[in-house]
C-alpha cells in the first residue's frame, strides 16, 4: 500500500512535469488557486514584454521564471531549469471588460497527493508529523508566492 501511494505520487509529479515543459493549456493555466493578487491594468496584457517579465522576476537564490503568451488574454509562468519539482505554477490572466489582471498560483497536483498519501499512511500519527509538514510546506509556499508576488509588480 505504501509504495503504491508512492508511486503514485511519483507518477503524478512526472505527469506535471511533462506538462508544464510542454506548456499544455488545460494544466498550466487551471488548478487548485493558494496564491491570487489582482493588479489594476485596464487594457489588460497589452505592451506586457514576456523577456521583460523574466528579467525583472530573476533572483539570485532560485530558479528564473518561464512565461508563455497561451493567448492574447493569457500568460502562463512556471519555474524552469529547475533540479526539483516545484510546488506551485502560474497564470497571469486579463478578463474582457475588467480593469485589472490577476496573477494566480496553482498548487502543483503532487503535493496534494502526498499530503493525501501521507494522511493514509500515517492514519492516527498524521497528528505528530502534521506540524512539521504545515510548517515546511508553508515556508516552501511562501518563497513561492514572494516569486509570484514579484511577477505582479513587475506588470504594473
Amino acid at each position: 500500500m505504501v509504495f503504491a501511494g508512492i508511486a503514485l505520487v511519483i507518477a503524478i509529479a512526472v505527469a506535471e512535469i511533462v506538462m508544464a515543459a510542454r506548456w499544455r493549456p488545460g494544466y498550466v493555466a487551471a488548478g487548485l488557486p493558494i496564491f491570487v493578487r489582482r493588479i489594476d491594468r485596464p487594457r489588460g496584457l497589452d505592451g506586457v514584454s514576456l523577456d521583460d517579465l523574466a528579467r525583472s522576476s530573476r533572483t539570485a537564490a532560485a530558479p528564473p521564471l518561464q512565461f508563455r503568451q497561451l493567448d492574447p488574454q493569457t500568460i502562463a509562468f512556471r519555474e524552469g531549469g529547475m533540479p526539483y519539482v516545484p510546488l506551485m505554477r502560474g497564470v497571469i490572466r486579463h478578463r474582457e471588460g475588467e480593469p485589472s489582471v490577476a496573477v494566480v498560483g496553482f498548487v502543483n497536483w503532487f503535493v496534494v497527493a502526498f499530503v493525501i498519501v501521507l494522511a493514509i499512511g500515517l492514519r492516527r500519527t498524521i497528528i505528530v508529523v502534521l506540524p512539521y509538514l504545515a510548517l515546511g510546506l508553508g515556508i516552501l509556499y511562501f518563497i513561492q508566492a514572494v516569486r509570484f508576488w514579484r511577477v505582479g509588480t513587475a506588470i504594473i
